[in-house]
């Protein structure tokens, strides 16, 4: 995806997070892989710097990358699940379902956005 869908409901930042999260899943960006920058991806989905900002720390929430201050963002080289291991059992399961039903979530909304285009 290289624009947002006009037709999506959610906003801007969840789509572009959604995009940037799927090229992970894919392989486009592999695990320690530096991702482009905030401005770079602005200008690819037409949105603003801010909301790039915005799906980044989303992103960094799910645990999926890591922003350092002056270096920029990277996918995780340490899957979460992994890290999560350190922590109490309960907690780490909660990550891994979450991941989960997001992955499938995004699966769900594609599907009905292509049942909605027909």
């Amino acid at each position: 995806m290289d624009s947002l869908d006009p037709d999506d409901v959610r906003p801007p930042y969840l789509q572009v997070a959604s995009a940037i999260r799927g090229d992970i899943e894919d392989g486009s960006y592999k695990l320690g892989d530096k991702l482009p920058p905030h401005q770079a991806i602005a200008e690819q989905y037409g949105v603003s710097v801010g909301t790039v900002k915005r799906a980044y720390g989303l992103l960094q929430q799910e645990r999926l990358i890591i922003t350092r201050q002056g270096q920029g963002s990277f996918v995780r080289s340490k899957p979460a699940q992994e890290e999560a291991a350190g922590e109490t059992g309960d907690l780490a399961e909660v990550y891994s379902q979450l991941a989960s039903i997001r992955r499938r979530l995004d699966v769900l909304e594609r599907e009905l956005r292509e049942v909605k285009a027909r």
